[in-house]
Parts: C-alpha cells; sequence; structure tokens
C-alpha cells in the first residue's frame, strides 16, 4: 500500500507517514511509468497540476478534476476555468499538502529539483511524470493510457490532426522550398534562441508543429547548444532562412529586435516574412499545439500572398 505524508510528518521531514485520506477513500490501481510502478486512485478527485505548461494542458484535455496549478500563470489559450487557483511557485510542498491532492502531474525534468520536485512530490500523493523531450502526443497517450481516459485523448489529437492537414494541404508549396526558423530573442544578451529541435532545451513545442507540416526547419547544429545565435552571427545562421515565426515573451523583445541593424539585413527579414506570436508557446501540450498551427498558417499564409 502507497503511504504519503501528513502535513505534521512532512514539517517533521517525515517521521510520521499515513495514508492520504483523499486517496484512501477510493479503489486503487497499479500502473507502470517510465520511472518505476505507481499506485493511483481508480478515479482521481483532487489533481494538482505542478506545470502551467505541459501538466496544466493535459489534465484540461483530459477532463481531470483540478484543484491548482503552479510554474506560471496559464497561457491566454488555455481554458483553464477560474475557478481552478494558481498556486505558489515554485511549488510550495506544504501548500500542495494542504490540498490532499489524490493525484499529482509533474514533469520529470528534474526530480529534485525546486520547480519540478518530483521526488518530493511523491511522498504527498502519486505522480504521474512527463517528458520535455517527447512529442506532446505522447505525453498525452501515456497520461491517457494510465488514467483509462484514451477517448479523449483520441479526440483531442484527432482534431489537431485535422487542423494539421488542413494546413499542409494549403500550404504544400511554401513548405516544400521554404527552410523556416521559430525563434525568441533576449535583449540583454543581445542573441536570438532559435527553437528548433535537438537543443538543450529538448522537442520544444515550435519544433513539433513544424515538424508536423512538414516544414525543414534551421538545424541544431548550426546553433548554439540551447539554440542561442549571437547578433554577428545571425547572417551566417539564418541568412537562408525564409521565414521566422518570432515569438513575443511578452517583454517587448520584438520591438529591440526591430532596431538591431544586423536583424534588419537578413532576407526574410527585408522581404517581411515574419510573423510575430504573442505568447510564451515554447513547451506545452494539445491547446499548445492548437496555437502554433494557428501561427505557421499566419507566417505560411504571409509568405505565399
Amino acid at each position: 500500500m502507497a503511504t504519503f505524508l501528513s502535513r505534521r510528518s512532512f514539517a517533521a521531514g517525515g517521521a510520521a507517514i499515513l495514508a492520504g485520506s483523499a486517496f484512501a477513500a477510493s479503489g486503487r490501481r497499479v500502473v507502470n511509468t517510465p520511472l518505476g510502478p505507481v499506485e493511483l486512485p481508480s478515479e482521481p478527485r483532487r489533481v494538482v497540476a505542478i506545470d502551467s505548461r505541459i501538466s496544466l494542458e493535459m489534465a484540461l484535455a483530459l477532463n481531470l478534476p483540478l484543484i491548482g496549478y503552479s510554474h506560471s500563470r496559464a497561457r491566454p489559450w488555455v481554458p483553464v476555468p477560474s475557478s481552478v487557483p494558481f498556486l505558489a511557485a515554485p511549488p510550495d510542498l506544504e501548500q500542495i499538502l494542504m490540498l490532499q491532492p489524490d493525484l499529482i502531474l509533474c514533469p520529470d525534468t528534474s526530480a529534485h529539483s525546486e520547480w519540478w520536485p518530483l521526488a518530493r512530490l511523491s511522498r504527498i500523493a502519486p505522480v504521474l511524470p512527463s517528458n520535455h523531450r517527447t512529442h506532446w502526443r505522447g505525453n498525452l497517450d501515456s497520461l491517457a493510457g494510465w488514467l483509462q481516459r484514451t477517448e479523449l485523448a483520441e479526440r483531442a489529437t484527432t482534431a489537431y490532426a485535422e487542423q494539421i492537414a488542413g494546413l499542409r494541404q494549403r500550404h504544400d508549396g511554401v513548405l516544400r522550398r521554404s527552410l523556416l526558423a521559430a525563434a525568441t530573442y533576449e535583449p540583454l544578451k543581445r542573441r536570438l534562441m532559435v527553437r528548433s529541435d535537438g537543443t538543450g532545451y529538448g522537442f520544444v513545442m515550435p519544433a513539433q508543429v513544424l515538424a508536423d507540416l512538414g516544414g525543414r526547419a534551421v538545424e541544431a547544429g548550426r546553433l548554439g547548444p540551447y539554440g542561442e545565435v549571437a547578433l554577428e552571427s545571425l547572417g551566417d545562421v539564418l541568412g537562408q532562412v525564409d521565414g521566422v515565426l518570432l515569438i513575443d515573451l511578452g517583454d517587448r523583445a520584438p520591438a529591440a529586435l526591430a532596431r538591431e541593424p544586423l536583424w534588419q539585413r537578413l532576407p526574410a527579414v527585408r522581404a517581411g516574412q515574419v510573423h510575430v506570436s504573442p505568447g510564451n508557446s515554447i513547451f506545452g501540450s494539445v491547446y499548445t499545439a492548437h496555437h502554433l498551427a494557428g501561427a505557421w498558417d499566419a507566417l505560411l499564409t504571409r509568405m505565399t500572398s
């Protein structure tokens, strides 16, 4: 039988342990995850999503009963109910314990980190992981399988597949002939961060959606370890790029980048083949995938007009 911390035992460093009341009230079953077997309530009733991007979006897509989420505020395109509170960030484990969750969703990015403390969270309630190096469909399918909610996952992935199929048909010509880049800009460091697959950030969402569209991206081997490109290297790295999806993280970075002469010299920029997409869409799941499909659509439409 799985055992979880009470508030007293949590504060005392785990000297005493007891089964969480919400967890004990329901039936249990065991599922096998990449981190080993996890004992779950058959029907979770109180779910916390540690990451507002992957975890939260998957919970919403699978219609899980959310009682809170952490990391950062939900993006505007993510339909989180106003009744679901934004919790402390980084996660406050005592706050989460007081909520009495019977299931926690958390990326396995760094199990002992401050932001994704999966190891410590597993002493509060069962934890199901996700992986930022995996396509969002793989993460959603895994979670749906563990929770026996595959029909909801199939509905979500089918709707996305239909959207992608329509865009591939509409933009077939430009997709086949173009080299594309998704990027953010860091004004303080005066460098572009190109969001291609294969960098230290993993299989980020802009790269996932572009791959689904059949588009061709700047190779990670031409970039810094995390996709960075210094301004003085823009011409060498992005000189052959036909279109740029510039992601605006809300820090006025696109305006700062527009003032940089080396940016303005890029052929894609001179030709007006840049689309600015508002909101942080680097990580996420199905809702961010739909959002980015719309953003790529806007860029490709600009490139064919």
